[in-house]
């Protein structure tokens, strides 16, 4: 080895752009913290052994089935990233308000009944007597929490209150990633990287086209002393709007800079 030898110890930037129809490219999102980038190249040999020397050497290779298979743990566990890795959809709740939001009938108590909306605060239970129906009592008759769970803890004798019981109270905004209900979706792959052990010299991976796997782990309880990391795979596809001898190739390029 000499002094002009480079070694590499990269930290960055993962990021991903939705291939649109048309081929056109969405905008780059950063999906995170990954704590993981790394690449694997495939081909397939083709191999031919001669039958007339009894040594049965191998007389022709060659290759074909080039592909790039990427994998990269994401730190990063919410919504969005959820939803791009689990051929999800992505909607949003608003936040405001719900009034007489009506229960089952013949409630005891014991029961958890779970409002419509989540992100719950402000809930007040009431009965359906009118015009003056009877208020319920936190803490004595009923609790809930954040997630829209009710629970009924009693419910008074005398008079006792006229079901359905009706519920009022204010919601906040959430966001959700429904799971495994939308279509497949192709993307071009950025890293954005310095290399720490050449004094940070910037470094930029692209790949052109890919097609991400699902989620292979979502953690939801940890223990430890490590964060959840969720692990995905990514497909490399050829690009063929990119000319097969251009200077960019038709998978990706690296790049090093000067």
């Amino acid at each position: 080895m000499s002094e002009t030898d480079k070694y590499f110890y990269g930290q960055g930037k993962f990021e991903l752009a939705e291939i649109l129809s048309g081929g056109a490219l969405g905008p780059y999102v950063w999906v995170g913290d990954v704590s993981e980038l790394s690449g694997t190249m495939s081909q397939t040999a083709i191999n031919h052994r001669e039958s007339y020397s009894g040594k049965k050497a191998k007389v022709r290779e060659f290759f074909t089935e080039l592909g790039m298979d990427w994998s990269a743990t994401l730190h990063k566990i919410d919504a969005d990233n959820i939803a791009k890795f689990s051929l999800g959809t992505l909607t949003a709740q608003v936040a405001g308000t719900v009034t007489g939001e009506a229960f089952p009938t013949g409630l005891v108590a014991g029961d958890v009944i779970q409002l419509a909306k989540t992100n719950v605060s402000s809930l007040v239970l009431t009965d359906s007597v009118t015009p003056t129906p009877f208020t319920l009592v936190r803490g004595t008759h009923y609790e809930y929490d954040v997630f829209g769970d009710v629970e009924l803890l009693t419910l008074p004798t005398t008079p006792a209150p006229t079901q359905p019981l009706k519920a009022a109270y204010s919601h906040g905004a959430t966001r959700q990633a429904a799971l495994l209900n939308g279509t497949r979706k192709n993307y071009a792959m950025r890293y954005k990287g310095v290399n720490l052990a050449e004094n940070d010299a910037p470094v930029l991976l692209e790949i052109y086209k890919v097609s991400p796997g699902l989620l292979q782990t979502l953690a939801m309880i940890t223990s430890g002393n490590q964060l959840a990391g969720a692990p995905v795979t990514f497909t490399s596809l050829l690009d063929t709007s990119k000319p097969a001898n251009g200077a960019l190739g038709q998978y990706g390029r690296y790049v090093e800079f000067s």
